[in-house]
């Protein structure tokens, strides 16, 4: 599949927001980091300890933080950020104010597979949810434009509607056998991350090819 980019270098974002188990949060962290996220929006999540400090002065982790002790020293350094919100909106208006990347001097036609609602010259940072709905794009046809910050729907109800209302687009996995459509929300975000991940270098990725 040609890759269409409308950015050099297109950037993966994750918005954590409306997640009920803390396991599953401290798993999205992690697979995010795994996968090139470096900048990752929560709102919401009041039960959960984002604190990286400590008492000691040492690189221990605090003893109340939830966060995964691998990553705490990582994110007191810099290497990822978590930025909070209270409410989805002053998320998204933050979002939408970052510069998007570096914009190709010549940006090609990116096809009826890719999901840009904005119709402006310069591009946003898209917000991509990953549900099953009817305007959902295949996540095979790789429906990237540049970069994106993608939002998973919460364990049980899914997405809502607050929550797809300020999505320019959705994706949905394919499935292949008798089972429940719902994927556990991490194991989705591993598998939208890593597609864009390959997306994003340009790579080809068959499906159903081993290497």
């Amino acid at each position: 599949m040609p890759h269409h980019h409308h950015c050099k270098k297109p950037k993966p974002y994750l918005i954590i927001t409306n997640i009920s188990k803390r396991q599953n949060v401290r798993n999205l962290i992690q697979i995010g980091a795994s996968f090139g996220v470096t900048t990752i929006f929560v709102v919401g999540q009041k039960s959960f300890n984002f604190d990286v400090t400590n008492d000691d002065g040492n690189n221990n982790k605090s003893s109340s933080s939830d966060l995964p002790t691998a990553m705490i020293d990582g994110i007191r350094r810099g290497k990822m950020t978590i930025i909070r919100f209270d409410k989805l909106e002053e998320c998204v208006q933050h979002i939408k104010s970052l510069p998007c990347c570096e914009i190709e001097e010549q940006v090609a036609d990116a096809g009826n597979n890719s999901i840009q609602k904005s119709n402006n010259s310069k591009p946003t940072i898209q917000i991509i949810g990953v549900e099953i709905d009817p305007s959902s794009v295949n996540l095979e046809n790789e429906p990237f434009t540049n970069s994106t910050a993608f939002m998973m729907g919460n364990e049980g109800q899914g997405m809502t509607k607050k929550q797809m209302s300020v999505c320019d687009g959705f994706v949905r996995i394919s499935q292949y056998g008798g089972g429940t459509a719902s994927l556990n929300v991490s194991v989705a975000a591993g598998l939208v991350l890593h597609r864009f991940f390959h997306w994003s270098r340009g790579d080809d990725v068959v499906v159903g090819q081993q290497t």
